[in-house]
């Protein structure tokens, strides 16, 4: 299923007092469309250890700075493939942890 919806980009922001502070994450806003990982894909990801469950489309790939996290309807997804398509990319992502978000 195809439908225009909100992510947010979860970048990562380190602690500023040495190697032992938390990381902190700030969000960052961008629509997309969401749609289902193909089975193809999904089953060729199983194979390397990766449980895809989403791909997300972002309209302009400059939206997209290299951001391993992000978060989509309180849940957070790690993204494990990029694929640029003209001025579009995707970003096929698996379920991941919680994280600490400020901002």
């Amino acid at each position: 299923m195809i439908r225009a919806d909100v992510i947010y980009l979860l970048a990562e922001t380190p602690g500023t007092h040495g190697v032992f502070d938390p990381v902190t994450y700030t969000e960052r806003m961008v629509y997309c469309t969401v749609r289902s990982v193909g089975m193809n894909e999904f089953y060729r990801a199983k194979e390397q250890g990766l449980e895809p469950s989403v791909v997300f489309t972002l309209t302009a790939y400059a939206d997209y700075d290299g951001e391993r996290l992000l978060r989509w309807n309180d849940r957070v997804y790690r993204v494990v493939r990029t694929y640029v398509d003209s001025l579009k990319i995707e970003l096929t992502c698996e379920e991941g942890d919680t994280v600490a978000t400020t901002g």
